[in-house]
Formats: structure tokens, sequence, C-alpha cells
């Protein structure tokens, strides 16, 4: 078997903490059925061309975004609801880092320094319940193996 022939992401934890709310962290359980944690794309130069046709380019310090999905029966859903009402109702972000550890490829992935950017507080009540999506940024990203 092929060395790299299990992407599975069945095993994969996430773990957020959130010191002021969950300073041991909480796991975060029952995921999307099509997603679970999801980095978006960073741009990391900033490119331009002058009138001449010649190019110029330039490293831009970017924020890590990450958005988690959850099932509307997700244990975790009441957590990440509490962070967004505590956030709304305190009026101020709380920092957060998150630790995803995927056993199928090796590697840990560590968000730090972040805060909750935006949330569904409610699922979308359809034929059945829609997930949740919640949306963090963070200021570092790390990877390392396992």
């Amino acid at each position: 078997m092929s060395r790299n022939f299990d992407i599975t992401s069945a095993n994969a934890e996430a773990i957020l903490i959130v010191e002021e709310i969950f300073p041991a962290g909480i796991a975060l359980q029952m995921f999307g059925t099509d997603q679970a944690v999801d980095m978006g794309t960073i741009e990391i130069a900033e490119t331009r061309k002058g009138v001449d046709g010649r190019m110029v380019a330039g490293y831009t310090p970017v924020i890590y975004p990450v958005t988690i999905t959850l099932e509307a029966a997700s244990p975790s859903y009441a957590s990440l609801a509490l962070l967004l009402e505590a956030t709304t109702r305190n009026k101020k972000p709380y920092r957060c880092n998150l630790v995803a550890t995927v056993p199928s490829i090796g590697v840990v992935f560590v968000w730090s320094g972040g805060t909750m950017k935006s949330g569904t507080p409610a699922p979308g009540l359809a034929k059945t319940l829609n997930p949740t999506t919640w949306v963090f940024d963070f200021e570092n990203f790390e990877r390392s193996q396992v």
C-alpha cells in the first residue's frame, strides 16, 4: 500500500481553547457531513505590474481564517453558541486557539491568537436541520508532524 494512500478525516480531532470561557478546551464533535474544519485560502503576497510591463511583489502578513461546520445535533453547538453570545453580550472578543490533529497524514495544525468572527446561532429549519458554521480569524498558524 502506498504511504500516502490514507486521506481520511474521520479520525481527525479538533480542540478549541478559549482561556476565559473554556480554559481546558472543548473537543469539537459531530462535524458537518461534507465539511468539518476548513482553512480558507490565504493571500501572502501583493503583486502589481508597472506600465513598463515589469512585475513587483512583496510579502504581506495575513489573517488565517478557519470555518468550523457542525451538525445541528452536535454537542459542541451549545459551546460555540455560548462563545458567540458572550462576545455579543460583553461587547468584547475572546482570544481563541484551535488544535486539529489529523492522524491519517500525521499532521497537527495549530491556529493561535484568534477570535470568533461570525457564527450561525440557530440551525436553518429545513427538511432536516441544517448544519451551523462558525468562522474564526487567527493571527498565527503552524503545522507540525505528529
